[in-house]
């Protein structure tokens, strides 16, 4: 098994940004889904309810942000350092957790993009949020992402779903953060302890996957694909699975190319 792709996705919901190297966390990987968009009650902001949130392509420079809106080009830029305000509780899903504001010229920039009130929220590293204690193995702690630090997916499980649709889809429909290759389709599933160089994660769940696998890449209305074939063969109970969720046993550095030893 070896890494083919690595993903970051900075901002919560939003496109993600692909890497040839990058550090693991104690959160997952350096950057990933540290920024999340919430609305007037704290709440996080995804493209479940808002799939318009395809069209804010992020890049990262050494310490800044830029979001731009590829409808028309308009974007905006902020340091990956910058914060205002306090400490306040925000909500993903069921955790509640401390976020500081990134500044109200940012939020307001996306408020008018999306025609809703937001404020974009940056979880500081005195922000614990736990992982669900179900699957913790040592009171791991996890960024603004769904649950889990890190989700693994492969070139193989996307080649086997692409030949049972009639129009293929991209490997970041999935938002996976490692893609592998070099196993059977779906072999990820049966992961557990695992080494990449001098990291190691921890498969603890398969991924169960939403109605956002459906929106296309260029925002273009979406349907009932990929999920609708997914649920065919690829269903438990009434979840449907693509990929599996990792935590952080020890941190590290990985690179695209690096062999992943089963420990």
């Amino acid at each position: 098994m070896q890494i083919s792709t690595l993903y970051i996705y900075p901002i919560k919901s939003l496109p993600g940004i692909e890497l040839s190297e990058t550090d693991v966390t104690s959160r997952g990987l350096a950057f990933d889904r540290r920024w999340v968009l919430v609305d007037e009650q704290n709440y996080h902001v995804t493209q479940r309810e808002m799939p318009e949130m395809v069209h804010f392509k992020v890049s990262l420079a050494a310490s800044t942000l830029r979001i731009t809106d590829d409808r028309n080009g308009e974007s905006i830029t902020f340091s990956i350092k910058e914060s205002e305000g306090d400490n306040e509780l925000i909500k993903v899903w069921d955790d509640e957790f401390n976020a500081i504001q990134v500044s109200s010229k940012v939020s307001h920039w996306f408020s008018e993009k999306l025609m809703k009130k937001v404020r974009l929220m940056f979880q500081p590293e005195s922000s614990k949020r736990l992982i669900d204690e179900r699957y913790a193995q040592n009171q791991e702690i996890v960024s603004n992402a769904d649950g889990y630090p890190i989700l693994m997916t492969s070139e193989e499980s996307l080649a086997d779903l692409n030949s049972k649709l009639t129009e293929p889809v991209e490997m970041l429909r999935f938002r996976p953060n490692i893609v592998i290759k070099g196993l059977k389709a779906f072999g990820e599933d049966d992961l557990g302890q695992i080494q990449i160089g001098d990291t190691e994660i921890s498969g603890v769940k398969n991924c169960a996957r939403c109605i956002m696998v459906t929106n296309k890449l260029d925002g273009s209305p979406r349907d009932k694909e990929p999920l609708k074939t997914l649920a065919q063969y690829r269903r438990e109970g009434k979840k449907v699975l693509f990929g599996r969720n990792f935590l952080i046993a020890k941190e590290g550095r990985i690179k695209v190319g690096m062999d992943l030893k089963p420990l």
